[in-house]
């Protein structure tokens, strides 16, 4: 299993950067979440463009990409907080310039459109990353949530182990590198090297809004592409808001992914508190891990 990098511990004092790499935000509900990012005695430094909006986007594509690279450049943010997902990311992924953040790992957070990052950076620079809740939704969870818990852990202490029930699964125990996110995006990069950087790994999925011929078209990209046949392990988180179209379909969305991958071996586990749901835990991607399913019940433990 390959090593990989996991960026320092954050400490009370550092500085953290709010940037709005995707969708746009609005102060009034971003601002509060920076209020409980300094209550955890972080620093916050907003991106100049973080309350811009261009169409549907946190500004043009300049400025969304110039805030994103000042922070991966600033060897004093030890963190990047990404405000929301939404839609974006794919539009400046290869003009980002990972020199400076590659002498200075650290953290990435945010999920959903941030998978695209999260999936470059995994792939082609080892560096771990978070996939945890954002700005955008902090009010949607109180302090004590093990949303919140899970992800300072994650970044004031180490990544976090889990078990869960799993009413839909099938068992076996596997060990390899923890990546993945959200599916449609994945789905959109497998024209790039992240198809190759797929096979192999222990994948997490999750989705929201899709209609189920959506996801199983996705799904069948993923086993076209050969990433399926070459998981290790597949866990499965979020499905939010899955809709039957006009034609339904014969099965639920979860019946699509057992039936694509009825073929293969390898250990999957439906269930995981992740995605776009309230309950959304932090999972550091781009680690080693140990995955097991048996008797209803999966673990995932990070080694």
């Amino acid at each position: 299993m390959k090593k990989m990098i996991k960026p320092p511990a954050l400490k009370k004092g550092d500085r953290v950067a709010v940037v709005a790499p995707a969708g746009f935000v609005e102060s009034g509900v971003v601002e509060p979440a920076i209020n409980t990012l300094e209550s955890w005695g972080l620093v916050v430094n907003r991106g100049h463009a973080l309350y811009e909006r261009h169409g549907i986007f946190a500004g043009t594509d300049a400025q969304r990409l110039a805030d994103l690279q000042k922070a991966l450049d600033d060897p004093g943010i030890r963190a990047i907080i990404c405000a929301r997902g939404g839609y974006g990311m794919s539009r400046i992924i290869r003009d980002i310039h990972f020199r400076a953040f590659r002498k200075n790992p650290k953290w990435i957070v945010g999920y959903s459109d941030i998978t695209v990052l999260h999936l470059f950076i995994n792939c082609k620079l080892g560096i771990s990353t978070l996939h945890a809740e954002m700005p955008l939704n902090y009010h949607k969870n109180e302090p004590a949530s093990a949303t919140f818990v899970t992800l300072t852990k994650s970044l004031f202490s180490g990544p976090q182990d889990y078990e869960w029930e799993t009413d839909l699964s099938r068992t076996g125990e596997a060990k390899g590198i923890l990546t993945g996110g959200n599916l449609s995006l994945m789905s959109n990069l497998l024209g790039t090297e992240i198809r190759e950087y797929l096979k192999g790994k222990i994948l997490f999925i999750e989705e929201k809004g899709e209609y189920f011929y959506s996801l199983d078209r996705m799904i069948t990209g993923l086993a076209l592409a050969g990433v399926l046949k070459c998981l290790k392990g597949l866990i499965i988180g979020g499905l939010t808001d899955i809709k039957q179209s006009e034609v339904k379909y014969a099965t639920d969305a979860r019946g699509i992914i057992m039936e694509s991958v009825s073929p293969y071996g390898f250990p999957v586990a439906f269930g995981f508190p992740a995605g776009h749901v309230r309950d959304n835990r932090a999972l550091v991607l781009g680690a080693g891990v140990k995955f097991k399913v048996s008797d209803g019940t999966a673990s995932l433990q990070y080694l």
